[in-house]
């Protein structure tokens, strides 16, 4: 019974973090729809990017169950860096302005969905771990994401749209590989 309590534990746990993340990833998300057109960026930008790091810092506080360590990492690594690509935005809005950021949307919207994707796989986990059987991939979902968003930023910034496709194919292609682990 001592399972069932810390698997309760853990996904209420998880529950209260989604909650709390959600109208934060919706207001940068909407933001990052458009950044030139919204009046009072530069004032929201900060509270939402402190959100975040709040999110982080709970997610980090959250015991992950035996057998979801690797995939609360990917939440926790997804949560630093929609973090910190909220402080770019940041930065280059106070910096250049609302449009300026206009440049960094595909990155930025890439690190919020890896966010989205990560919290998505952990609730899809069931608190029943299996452990894996030999051949069944347990680290490349991980790795795909990994390459994915990297690959999503890097294209973006060198302005290379195949490059950026190709990291959001990744990202899309882990989503199959992690149903089945």
């Amino acid at each position: 019974m001592i399972g069932s309590e810390a698997a309760q534990g853990y996904e209420n746990a998880l529950d209260c973090l989604s909650s709390e993340l959600r109208p934060t990833l919706q207001a940068l998300e909407r933001l990052a729809a458009d950044p030139a057109v919204h009046d009072g960026l530069e004032d929201e930008l900060p509270h939402l990017q402190y959100a975040l790091h709040v999110g982080a810092e709970r997610a980090l506080g959250i015991e992950p169950l035996s057998g979801l360590e690797e995939v609360h990492n990917e939440l926790l690594v997804a949560l630093a860096i929609a973090r910190e690509e909220t402080a770019y935005v940041t930065e280059t809005v106070a910096e250049a302005g609302p449009a300026a950021a206009e440049a960094l949307v595909w990155e930025w919207r890439g690190a919020l969905f890896a966010v989205r994707l990560a919290l998505q796989r952990l609730h899809a986990t069931t608190p029943v771990t299996v452990p894996l059987q030999p051949g069944q991939p347990g680290v490349l979902p991980g790795v795909l994401v990994a390459v994915g968003v990297v690959a999503v930023l890097g294209g973006a910034v060198a302005a290379i749209w195949p490059i950026w496709a190709l990291g959001l194919v990744l990202v899309t292609i882990s989503t199959a590989f992690s149903g089945s682990s």
